[in-house]
């Protein structure tokens, strides 16, 4: 659990939420059965009205005036009513709040645990508070040094995060883009790329994993070592790499095919080298889009059917397309910041 969600309870065992935060925590413990259960084991705790296992006064201080609601809500129950009426009396009104019950009694231990959480955090070096971030703009590249030694190169459009336990007992990143990794070899502490779905773990290699939002397929291509591929969490479609061979998973289909590659055709981005290799034109166009930081559109269908091979050392856009328009059956023009690409297949 996050800490929004400690606070989020927190805030509603103290009536210190809006009527919608009330409304979205109640329906995450309807639907959320993790959630839901743990809410419910804690609920045991509540009803035997044991102690918070922490020293925390303030969770202490709660549980005292939860305690004070309950015993109001028994003694609400009229005296006269024979000892077995007010016995189900009772049951009926704990059963109708048990939910509730739930959530507070879990948001008692979850505080101790956050407040210990949040003391045993203060004791740490600054630096180690936040997840660190790094962003490249469209036609931006960036090499990045992580604390364990490892080099990092950012292609255009691309955001890296580093775990805020990056280190301890291992080294996890969470990549949105394309970066090639250069990892310190470190067989105690393994390194893994998360990318949606898809977990790459090394202990020390060269690998260069595309995984863009808007792209169909996610593509882990191993230059030198030995990496190890997970899909969805299921140890029995993962995938050992070897160098030369890529694994490339579809969004679509949920399928994974390993294949050969050449590197430079990979990784010839880090070199300010523009490769498509046989790349479909809507491909070919969100690459160009990311290099040159200007948005492309096909105006003809008849280029979805084609595709685009050639490599471009570090040269503008208008010379990349006066040379693409050489060799294939197309036209650009550009349309405000826009370019708008026409033609057909040869």
């Amino acid at each position: 659990m996050d800490e929004h969600h400690y606070l989020l309870i927190i805030g509603y065992l103290e009536g210190k939420i809006t009527e919608e935060e009330t409304q979205y925590l109640l329906q995450k413990v309807q639907t959320d059965k993790e959630f839901s259960d743990a809410f419910e084991d804690i609920a045991e705790i509540w009803s035997a009205k044991k102690a918070v296992p922490n020293n925390s006064s303030k969770a202490n201080e709660v549980l005292a005036r939860l305690n004070k609601k309950i015993d109001d809500l028994e003694a609400a129950v009229p005296v006269s009513q024979s000892r077995s009426v007010k016995a189900d009396h009772q049951n009926t009104i704990i059963l109708k709040l048990r939910p509730i019950l739930a959530i507070a009694a879990s948001a008692l231990i979850l505080a101790g645990a956050f407040w210990l959480y949040k003391a045993k955090l203060n004791n740490k070096p600054a630096n180690t508070l936040a997840i660190v971030e790094k962003h490249t703009a469209p036609g931006e590249k960036k090499k990045i040094n992580l604390p364990d030694g490892t080099a990092v190169t950012l292609n255009a459009s691309s955001s890296l995060r580093i775990a805020n336990s990056f280190g301890d007992d291992k080294r996890e990143v969470y990549l949105d883009g394309e970066a090639f990794f250069d990892v310190k070899r470190n067989p105690q502490k393994p390194f893994i790329v998360h990318t949606g779905k898809i977990a790459t773990q090394v202990l020390g290699t060269h690998f260069n994993v595309s995984a863009y939002q808007n792209d169909s397929n996610i593509t882990v291509s191993l230059v030198q070592g030995k990496v190890q591929v997970d899909m969805n969490n299921d140890p029995s479609k993962r995938i050992i790499l070897d160098p030369g061979k890529q694994m490339t998973y579809s969004k679509t289909d949920h399928q994974a095919h390993v294949s050969d590659f050449m590197t430079e055709d990979i990784t010839g981005w880090k070199e300010n080298k523009l490769v498509f290799n046989y790349d479909s034109w809507p491909d070919a166009a969100k690459k160009l889009s990311r290099w040159y930081g200007v948005p492309v559109q096909l105006k003809d269908t008849t280029l979805l059917r084609c595709k685009l091979k050639g490599t471009f050392d570090n040269i503008p856009l208008a010379k990349v397309m006066e040379q693409i328009r050489i060799v294939a059956d197309v036209s650009w023009q550009m349309q405000g910041n826009k370019m708008i690409i026409s033609g057909k297949c040869n």
